[in-house]
């Protein structure tokens, strides 16, 4: 099935996550025009087609993605990004909003894989002392609680994350356990093949619109195919796990690990915790 790419810059081909070459384009031109001195405010009258809004045009210039990882091709060089972090910081300084409590959501451990299982919005992070704490970014909403889901500190996320590790070691069939969410093309291919079946039925059928129909259906079915990114990263995974398996003991949070195989961490309200692997299997843990 195939899989939306929600950061803006890449897209799936084959099943492999790749740097989409128009929209990579503008990703390093937006950096470097920003980097040239003109504000975020601005960047749409000096970048032609640029149709970002300011909010994630700001987003995309903190986003670490960019300098590539296990997933992510690398798109913005490492000078580059970290000139561009600090014109942003002299420019909060500039403007007397430098907030060294403000957070970015990509500088956190868990970066944006952090979900709420009750209202759907994402979680964000913010310290208390030495303490990260992430919190549903709607629980205040106009002065108002919104939602009611529970607060969790990242470490305690860090330790649920390697009993699911440890889960995957002993009993690798939980990889594999995919959930496979039906889309509206299924209800649109379903419509179609209904409609085929009428006409055939039907003595006295239009032999050119069965044909329509019949193209419109192999379009649908093209449109719902695979795209084999779960087959690929089902393999990636395992591979991955039985890498760790192989090695020493150990209890402690690998980063590597957890940025190579985890898509998303869903809170729920009853304590349940449900890591998404980036094939599409869930491991559920309780706080």
């Amino acid at each position: 099935m195939n899989r939306k790419v929600t950061v803006y810059g890449y897209q799936f081909k084959d099943g492999i996550l790749q740097a989409d070459k128009e929209q990579s384009k503008f990703v390093q031109e937006i950096f470097e025009v920003y980097n040239s001195g003109v504000p975020v405010s601005r960047l749409k009258y000096h970048i032609e087609g640029l149709e970002i809004n300011r909010v994630k045009l700001n987003d995309m210039l903190s986003d670490r993605r960019y300098l590539g990882n296990e997933t992510f091709p690398q798109i913005i060089d490492q000078e580059l990004f970290e000139a561009v972090q600090l014109r942003k910081k002299e420019r909060l300084k500039a403007i007397g909003k430098e907030q060294p409590y403000v957070y970015h959501k990509e500088q956190f451990l868990l970066g944006n894989k952090m979900k709420c299982g009750e209202c759907g919005s994402e979680y964000h992070c913010y310290k208390h002392g030495d303490k990260q704490i992430w919190d549903c970014s709607k629980r205040i909403v106009k002065g108002r609680v919104h939602c009611r889901n529970q607060r969790i500190q990242e470490d305690q996320i860090k330790e649920l994350f390697m009993q699911a590790v440890t889960k995957m070691k002993n009993d690798p069939e939980k990889i594999r356990k995919i959930t496979i969410h039906k889309t509206k093309r299924n209800i649109r291919l379903q419509a179609a093949e209904h409609e085929i079946e009428l006409l055939k039925n039907d003595s006295d059928h239009n032999i050119d619109e069965l044909l329509k129909l019949i193209y419109k259906r192999a379009s649908l079915q093209y449109e719902d195919a695979d795209d084999g990114r779960a087959v690929y990263y089902t393999q990636k995974i395992e591979d991955l796990i039985q890498q760790h398996k192989e090695q020493p003991e150990e209890k402690t949070f690998d980063k590597d690990l957890f940025d190579a195989i985890m898509e998303a961490i869903t809170i729920y309200k009853d304590g349940r915790v449900v890591f998404t692997l980036k094939n599409g299997a869930t491991i559920t843990e309780t706080l």
